[in-house]
C-alpha cells in the first residue's frame, strides 16, 4: 500500500514538473541537467512509517528512449561488501552515447534502516565518482560499472529495480 502512495506522489511531482504553465522561457539550470556521470540528481526515497520495508520506486526512462532491458536485482551485502552492475554489458549493441540506465533501490533489511551507510559509485574511463547514497532512492547513469557499497557496520538486504533505454 505504501509503495502505491509513493508511486502516486512521484507521478504527481513528475507531472507538476512537466507542466510549467506554458511559459516558453527556458528553465533555470537546477543541476539536474545531463552531467558526465548521470542524467539527474539522486532522489532519496522517504522511509515507510508502516511495518515492513518499502519496495523501490519504479524507475522511468526519458520519453525519447526506447526500453531495451529491465529487471530486478536482490543482494545481501555484509559490512564492507559491494555489488557491481556492468551497465555497458546491459547496453549491448546500443551506443553508449545514447544509453541510460535508470535504477531505484531500497534497503529491505534492516528496516527501519537505522545505521545503514549505502553509497553508489559509478566507474568509467574518467574514474570513479559517488552518484548517490542512502537507504533508498533513484538515479540514472550511462555506460560503466555501477557499484553499491555497504559502508555500514552491519549486513543489509538490498532490492534494486532498473530500466535501461537507448535512442534508436
Amino acid at each position: 500500500m505504501k509503495w502505491l502512495v509513493l508511486a502516486g506522489v512521484s507521478a504527481a511531482l513528475a507531472l507538476a514538473a512537466a507542466c510549467d504553465g506554458g511559459d516558453e522561457t527556458p528553465a533555470a539550470d537546477t543541476g539536474g541537467a545531463l552531467t558526465p556521470v548521470g542524467t539527474k540528481d539522486a532522489t532519496p526515497t522517504p522511509l515507510a512509517t508502516v511495518t515492513g520495508a518499502p519496495t523501490p520506486i519504479d524507475p522511468t526512462l526519458d520519453e525519447e528512449l526506447t526500453e531495451i532491458a529491465s529487471g530486478g536485482i536482490e543482494a545481501i551485502l555484509a559490512a564492507g561488501d559491494s555489488k557491481s552492475i556492468d551497465t555497458a554489458a546491459i547496453a549491448g549493441d546500443a551506443s553508449c552515447m545514447n544509453f541510460a540506465f535508470d535504477f531505484a533501490w531500497q534497503v529491505q533489511d534492516p528496516h527501519p534502516p537505522d545505521g545503514v551507510d549505502l553509497v553508489w559509485q559509478f566507474t568509467r574511463e574518467a574514474g570513479t565518482v559517488e552518484v548517490a547514497n542512502g537507504p533508498g532512492g533513484d538515479q540514472s547513469v550511462g555506460c560503466g560499472v555501477l557499484e553499491a557499497l555497504n559502508r555500514g557496520a552491519g549486513t543489509i538486504a538490498l532490492a534494486i529495480i532498473y530500466r535501461a533505454g537507448a535512442i534508436e
